[in-house]
């Protein structure tokens, strides 16, 4: 607490003191309330608040809350305006200096009608101080193709700077770094293994989802925690209106939606199960010496919300999801027993102290759990690992002036981090519990009408490690004009947890361990440059480029041979790294053609003593040349076509260059020796995705149906090497990827 004060102190110490003759003798008011949706309650963030003749606004925050003090006596217009929605223009008049509350509910606009032409206000634009900031609604996500249904990762995957090892894998590779190197956020309760089917989708449900907001560089001092990004995934509260509900069935999966009023709030429920094991069980293909195996998973969200007054909401926030494995070959020769999943659960209260002071404080709780079970010719093998998180968290919002924005906040986290491994020998058992508590403050300083400047700090200070960080971060806006402006942004970033992968694919999978750093390691840690420009003089188009260079220290790389050690300094190389590269981003979001284009040119380095004779190497995730092309056309109200297509230069792979044998007790087995680390590049990967929709009525309730195929022209990319060391020389195959597959599904409401 004395270093928040402490923070707070400097901060207010640091705000200008902008006379302005006159001022003093003024009665001036506050402006205030929430922006929600007409047809539903759901609170709008990031919405424009704009007092015209005065010239000054806001934005709303990511609960809807806006607040403009400073408004002085006197009748002013005010509009609140943000893109897919009709501007509000409303009159209020201020009286002796009185505050005024107002709520405002926004009607939706529907973009595909041509004769409608849907902008953002000016003022919007100008508030848009984070550099590589990238949000999407759940809309944007359901009109780019995939397998089966839509996924969040999937659409992530298209912007520039972000990556996946593989088109079978959900985890996120930004701007060069790990998947570990990412704070994934659920109503902001963190997420550690976000994926369904070992990476081919996500534990997102893209009907209980409202926005996405992903950070890939120069992120605020709100956030902290990991390296490379934050994604932060919010969802929908519920509707405040009416009770209503959507089911979705497709070749894969069923979802099953609802929500209504309930007292002075709301609830939400969405659920959601494949039946991968349904199709098999039923053929009875589950069993013999070419069984397949039993998979599912299912995963659901739920969440409750009431008001008590006008200043005080409270938020239940749950979410489960689960994976479950069974398959049992022969008779007794072989049998695999797995699951995995993730369990968060939050309870928050939202607080109006006054009309300048806002807050969320927040109790969560964040379970992860893997096990995997293995009978093979008498013997057995099993693994369990977990992470559970408590954490504390308070956020503070200060509407200091029309010119500062403050926030202050604390994020107190307690872990179990547990591995056991039982099988024919003694068991290896491992456990840690540290704790780790993390302070910030930040200002965002409107310092004129070109100039915006958002500076802040973070403290970090974990116990086993006894190391403490202070981040400092800041992001620059400056308009050029009123369609035109530049951006640059920088900041130190520190982590204490990393994951052991399983395999080399560096990827999400079931078994990757968490494990936190101790007293024999450094903080992992890293600062970034980042620098754009942004334009909106193409009509109805946003083009944005930017350059960025990352620097990584104390990065830690798991070492593959056999150990049984306890200590976590033994399990990892440290080394170093950078990444650097540029970005182009085109994007049309209105009228009847949408989409967009990405284009990165990047490079990721990696240097360890110990590896590859201390040179350095290109990773996995490394891409030199990435394209990503997506559109969507409303041939109609009801009908809709869009595609999207993919080209990423090939990630690196270790040729092998020599093979030996090793004497196992009397048995000889033959090994590849590889060669320098990632020294070759697989061909390059290309696919081109389609779908079409169509709305109509079924049984008298509105719904759709769609088509989907994925990979069109059935392109096999490469996936990986493979060698085959039982052959004289050793023979050396492409496994590759999925062919064209193509979905059919159907969505109702009522």
């Amino acid at each position: 607490m004395r270093l928040i004060f402490l923070l707070t102190g400097l901060l207010l110490c640091a705000l200008p003191a902008r006379s302005n003759a006159g001022t003093f003798q003024r009665v001036e008011g506050t402006l205030s309330g929430f922006v929600r949706d007409s047809a539903n309650g759901e609170s709008i963030p990031f919405a424009s608040v704009y007092i015209k003749g005065l010239k000054i606004g806001t934005a709303t925050n990511a609960e809807g809350y806006f607040a403009i003090p400073n408004v002085p006596d006197g009748e002013h217009e005010v509009q609140v305006s943000i893109v897919g929605y009709l501007p509000s223009l409303f009159v209020i008049a201020v009286e002796n200096g009185a505050d005024i509350v107002h709520n405002i509910s926004l009607v939706a606009q529907s973009v595909d009608i041509p004769q409608v032409v849907v902008t953002a206000d000016l003022e919007e634009e100008r508030r848009a101080t984070q550099t590589s900031h990238v949000i999407l609604q759940a809309a944007d996500v359901t009109t780019m193709p995939t397998v089966g249904e839509p996924d969040i990762f999937r659409a992530l995957q298209l912007m520039p700077g972000v990556k996946a090892t593989s088109e079978i894998s959900s985890g996120l590779n930004v701007r060069g770094g790990s998947t570990d190197q990412n704070l994934i956020l659920l109503d902001g309760t963190v997420v550690y293994n976000p994926s369904h089917f070992f990476g081919f989708f996500s534990t997102f449900n893209t009907d209980a989802v409202k926005d996405i907001d992903l950070m890939k560089g120069g992120f605020p001092a709100e956030y902290g925690g990991r390296l490379s990004s934050v994604l932060n995934v919010t969802n929908i509260d519920g509707d405040r209106m009416k009770s209503r509900g959507k089911a979705s069935i497709s070749l894969l999966s069923t979802r099953l939606t609802g929500e209504g009023p309930v007292g002075d709030g709301s609830w939400f429920l969405s659920a959601r199960r494949t039946y991968f094991d349904q199709f098999i069980s039923l053929a009875h293909l589950d069993t013999g010496k070419d069984a397949l195996p039993l998979y599912y998973f299912y995963d659901a969200n739920f969440k409750l919300n009431q008001n008590f007054g006008q200043n005080d909401k409270l938020s239940i926030v749950g979410y489960l999801g689960q994976d479950n494995l069974d398959w049992k070959i022969g008779k007794n020769e072989l049998a695999i027993d797995m699951s995995w999943g993730n369990r968060t659960g939050a309870l928050k209260w939202t607080h109006v102290f006054s009309p300048t002071v806002f807050s969320n404080i927040m109790a969560t709780y964040s379970r992860y759990t893997a096990a995997i079970g293995v009978g093979f010719s008498g013997s057995h093998f099993e693994q369990d690992n977990g992470v559970d998180d408590y954490s504390l968290r308070t956020d503070v919002d200060f509407f200091v002036t029309n010119d500062h924005f403050m926030k202050l906040g604390a994020w107190w986290s307690a872990y179990r981090v547990s591995y056991q491994q039982f099988s024919d020998g003694d068991p290896y058992v491992f456990l840690n519990r540290p704790s780790q508590i993390a302070l910030y403050a930040e200002d965002e300083w409107q310092y004129d009408l070109r100039w915006k400047i958002q500076y802040g700090f973070r403290f970090e200070y974990q116990n086993l490690s006894r190391s403490s960080t202070i981040g400092p971060r800041l992001n620059l806006h400056y308009a050029i004009s009123d369609n035109t402006s530049l951006k640059f942004a920088t900041g130190f970033y520190h982590q204490y947890l990393t994951a052991v992968p399983a395999g080399t694919d560096n990827g999400f999978s079931p078994f990757d361990i968490w494990v936190p750093i101790n007293d024999k390691m450094k903080t992992s840690r890293a600062y970034d440059l980042v620098m754009g420009y942004e334009t909106k003089n193409i009509a109805d188009m946003v083009v944005t480029l930017e350059a960025y260079y990352k620097k990584f220290n104390n990065i830690l790389y798991f070492r593959n041979e056999i150990t049984d050690s306890r200590d976590v300094s033994d399990l990892f190389y440290t080394g170093s790294g950078d990444a650097y590269g540029v970005e182009l981003f085109l994007n049309k979001s209105v009228g009847r053609l949408t989409g967009m284009i990405g284009y990165t040119l990047a490079w990721t380095n990696r240097r360890f003593p110990e590896l590859n004779r201390g040179a350095s190497f290109m990773p996995k995730y490394d891409r030199r040349h990435d394209l990503s092309v997506t559109a969507s056309y409303a041939l109609s109200p009801d009908w809709k076509i869009g595609s999207a297509f993919t080209y990423q230069t090939g990630q690196p792979y270790t040729t092998g260059v020599a093979r030996y044998q090793v004497d196992a007790n009397g048995a000889m087995f033959s090994q590849t020796l590889p060669g320098p680390l990632f020294n070759r590049r697989l061909s390059a990967y290309n696919r081109l995705d389609f779908m079409i929709s169509k709305r109509m009525s079924i049984f008298g309730l509105q719904g759709s149906w769609y088509i989907q195929v994925y990979n069109i022209y059935s392109r096999r990319n490469v996936w990986f090497k493979q060698f085959d060391d039982a052959k004289n020389p050793a023979e050396v195959s492409d496994v590759k990827l999925l062919p064209i597959i193509p979905t059919v599904g159907m969505e109702v409401s009522f």
